[in-house]
């Protein structure tokens, strides 16, 4: 049976609107009589005049508004775009950079208030110097323009590549080494992976600088030709690449990395400085991507857990042990878990790169609780820094069972989850002391917040 389809009301052009709010795709939202117009790039308070679309599904009372003259615009609108060569890419693109920070903290205050606590507790997000390279990984898509073989990101909510040939906040040599790559491959007439058809060659190249070292990986969908090989390689030697590696990827979905990575020339991985210490980086080692922010972060969280000689802390989710090594000057003992065995490896290699001997790695699903030999320690401190989904209801109600007094920093990567997470540990047991965001990716509405807490006696 068809389903039926709803008439809908065309209006008229222009039509003036003011918008309300905006949302995280960068979209102004207005209210025009009974529909919900959704309006790219417009921003909160500004009177404009649009073209309003047919709506986005049928019966749905939001529709698409196309600007077509301003009667009033935002103070806070940023008409050159920050410099940025390709503003759409930037959900905040079209603000000046101190209103894109007000923006996220806003954001933020509306998750702190869906968990049901004060916005009070919210503090000014911390700034990136714009003014230099804070992007220090990199994955570039392959597309096909004219004939030619081009390299880009992602265009907002699509698989559509656009073309990339400068960066702001990346290093120089990201672009031009893509570039050059691609103008040689062109002449070697490789061909660029189909996602509709899973056919051809080259897929994405991951780009790396730890400020000490430079790495790249070429994502392919099968193994390369000798030429192929060669030529990347040469590239790579032209560019001070110190690690030079390649990727199978013959999966047809999304997934950027495949489970073959090979050493196609140079060292195994490069060093990078955070902190005080050294961390070894290699193809598929998670590091937050700003450097300099993320060390403010890390700085925070770990302030945050204090001292106490005679005591243990924690750090969930740890990865390859950066702030496990951060906590280790603090405290009797660090305990580093993770559920990725690889990043275990890493950490347990990290610790022994700067000769830590007081920290002690595990894998461990801290949904299924904390392991047994922990039951009894003096757990006095936690960091938890989990991927974008949060740690969810389970392990927060395992941290619940912990005995004050103890000192909690939750590092969020996504709003909902803190709203989510928030609730249910502030109704067992935890009290929130401040929140705060760091501004990892300027520009776009992301933003790393730390929450600060403490278990209290109930």
């Amino acid at each position: 049976m068809s389903k039926k389809i709803i008439v809908y009301k065309n209006y008229e052009s222009p039509c003036q609107i003011k918008i309300k709010e905006v949302n995280s795709f960068g979209q102004g939202i207005a209210v025009f009589e009974d529909c919900e117009v959704y309006v790219e790039g417009a921003l909160e308070g500004e009177e404009i005049l649009v073209e309003i679309g047919a709506p986005f599904a049928n019966g749905s009372k939001r529709r698409p508004g196309k600007i077509i003259s301003f009667i009033k615009k935002s103070p806070d609108r940023a008409d050159d775009f920050n410099g940025l060569e390709h503003p759409s890419l930037y959900s905040y693109g079209n603000m000046t950079y101190e209103a894109s920070l007000r923006k996220k903290k806003s954001d933020i205050v509306n998750a702190v208030r869906k968990a049901g606590l004060s916005p009070e507790l919210v503090e000014d997000v911390q700034p990136c110097d714009i003014s230099k390279p804070s992007r220090f990984k990199s994955i570039r898509h392959f597309a096909v323009n004219s004939g030619r073989i081009i390299n880009g990101f992602y265009k907002s909510r699509s698989h559509d590549v656009i073309e990339i040939k400068e960066s702001k906040f990346e290093p120089r040599w990201f672009s031009d080494f893509a570039i050059k790559l691609c103008e040689i491959l062109s002449s070697l007439n490789v061909s660029v992976y189909d996602e509709k058809t899973g056919s051809g060659e080259l897929r994405a190249l991951f780009l790396r600088d730890t400020l000490e070292g430079r790495l790249c990986t070429l994502i392919v969908s099968s193994k390369v030709s000798d030429d192929i090989k060669e030529a990347y390689l040469n590239t790579a030697k032209q560019f001070d690449i110190d690690s030079v590696y390649i990727n199978v990827n013959s999966d047809k979905g999304n997934r950027v990395l495949g489970d073959m990575t090979y050493l196609a020339g140079g060292a195994e991985s490069v060093e990078l400085p955070l902190c005080g210490y050294k961390f070894t980086a290699g193809p598929h080692t998670f590091l937050q991507v700003n450097y300099p922010v993320a060390q403010k972060l890390y700085e925070t969280a770990v302030s945050w857990c204090g001292q106490e000689k005679s005591a243990v802390a924690l750090d969930l989710c740890c990865g390859v042990g950066t702030m496990s090594l951060c906590l280790a000057p603090h405290f009797k003992e660090v305990y580093g878990l993770e559920i990725v065995e690889e990043s275990i490896i890493a950490a347990k290699n990290n610790a022994k790169l700067n000769a830590v001997d007081n920290v002690f790695f595990d894998v461990a699903d801290i949904t299924k609780g904390l392991p047994s030999y922990l039951k009894d320690k003096n757990i006095r401190a936690i960091i938890c820094d989990p991927a974008r989904s949060g740690i969810g209801d389970k392990a927060c109600l395992q941290l619940c069972k912990l005995k004050a007094p103890l000192k909690l920093a939750y590092i969020f990567c996504s709003l909902t989850a803190l709203s989510r997470d928030l609730k249910i540990l502030c109704s067992n047991g935890y009290k929130v002391e401040a929140v705060k965001g760091f501004d990892m990716f300027p520009f776009s509405s992301h933003v790393e917040t730390v929450v600060l807490m403490s278990r209290v006696e109930r």
